[in-house]
């Protein structure tokens, strides 16, 4: 016979009362920081994978990248990977920026309305505390825009033509 839950949790269950804890791996591998560490400092040592949760080509979609654009794209993620979130917070000193570029921004300076829109309904499905930035793919105009969640990198819009912001 098989293991049974006790009366109390399938109660709160039923009430949707469900409690939710991560196992350490799943920590570990989804970049979660643990209630026993400290969050404030912990985070910033975390290393950025790319989350699509909240991805929607509405805006832009991979196909309307060439296939040199989604080779950077490519090289784009493996960098990300490599740094520290302190490492791409860094990337964004204003003189000069290098390398992925961090730029936060709030959503009354983004030029264009589509995109514009697009973000905010992010924003209103999830917080008003999100912040969110833009990262550069390439040297040229290719970025992304999103948000950071622990570990997670939540990719939000491309921006083929840095239209967000134009040059």
């Amino acid at each position: 016979m098989g293991k049974k839950l006790p009366k109390e949790t399938v109660k709160k269950e039923q009430a949707g009362e469900a409690i939710v804890r991560a196992k350490p791996k799943e920590i570990e591998i989804l970049g979660l920081v643990s209630k026993e560490i400290d969050t404030n400092s912990s985070a910033l040592r975390l290393k950025p994978y790319i989350a699509l949760k909240y991805f929607n080509s509405d805006w832009q979609c991979f196909s309307d990248w060439e296939n040199q654009e989604l080779k950077q794209f490519s090289k784009f993620i493996t960098t990300l990977s490599n740094f520290t979130w302190e490492q791409v917070y860094k990337s964004g000193s204003k003189i000069p920026k290098h390398g992925l570029a961090y730029t936060k921004y709030e959503l009354k300076d983004v030029k264009s309305e589509a995109l514009k829109a697009r973000l905010e309904s992010v924003k209103n499905q999830i917080s008003e505390d999100i912040n969110f930035f833009e990262l550069r793919v390439d040297q040229n105009k290719l970025r992304v825009h999103g948000f950071q969640s622990h570990s997670a990198f939540f990719l939000i819009a491309l921006d083929r033509n840095h239209e967000a912001f134009p040059m």
